[in-house]
């Protein structure tokens, strides 16, 4: 990977990082203005932005691990086995996020009864988002096996 592509990349991975942080510290306040707004939510507030902050932690846990795997390229590293650790880490975070995500969906919509169509959009847009990731992540990972699979063959030859 070139060093300008790195650096892009770093640059992006590090602004996502800093605006998921600035989103975290909002979240606690906007629950709140929003509970006293609405008082029929509000006994939901603390549970959801604290669920909210988690599914943000999964994301953040992801854009880590997609620095080092970054930082393996860079270092012409990525066709090791140390890289699918990184690859699992993001696979697992995305799960986490997806799974908070719709559990919020799905208690606001079947169990609390608001929310009504938008909630049902978000549910919706939650799983094919998070569904579509984790099988692009999965196609990738293997894809990663493959290659790591073939440069050990490769070596071996060599």
């Amino acid at each position: 990977m070139s060093t300008v592509y790195s650096t892009g990349l770093r640059i992006a991975l590090g602004l996502l990082l800093l605006g998921s942080l600035i989103v975290q510290l909002a979240i606690p306040i906007n629950a709140g203005s929003a509970g006293e707004m609405f008082p029929e939510i509000a006994p939901l507030t603390v549970p959801y932005a604290s669920l909210a902050i988690a599914a943000i932690v999964g994301v953040q846990v992801g854009l880590i691990a997609t620095w080092r795997l970054a930082t393996m390229v860079s270092k012409d590293r990525i066709f090791d086995s140390a890289a699918l650790k990184w690859v699992d880490v993001i696979l697992l975070a995305l799960m986490a996020s997806t799974a908070l995500a719709a559990g919020v969906f799905v208690h606001l919509i079947f169990i609390v009864q608001i929310g009504g169509p938008p909630a049902l959009l978000g549910l919706g847009g939650a799983m094919t988002l998070g569904v579509s990731l984790l099988l692009l992540l999965a196609v990738m990972r293997s894809l990663l096996v493959q290659a790591i699979d073939y440069r050990t063959e490769l070596a071996g030859v060599v």
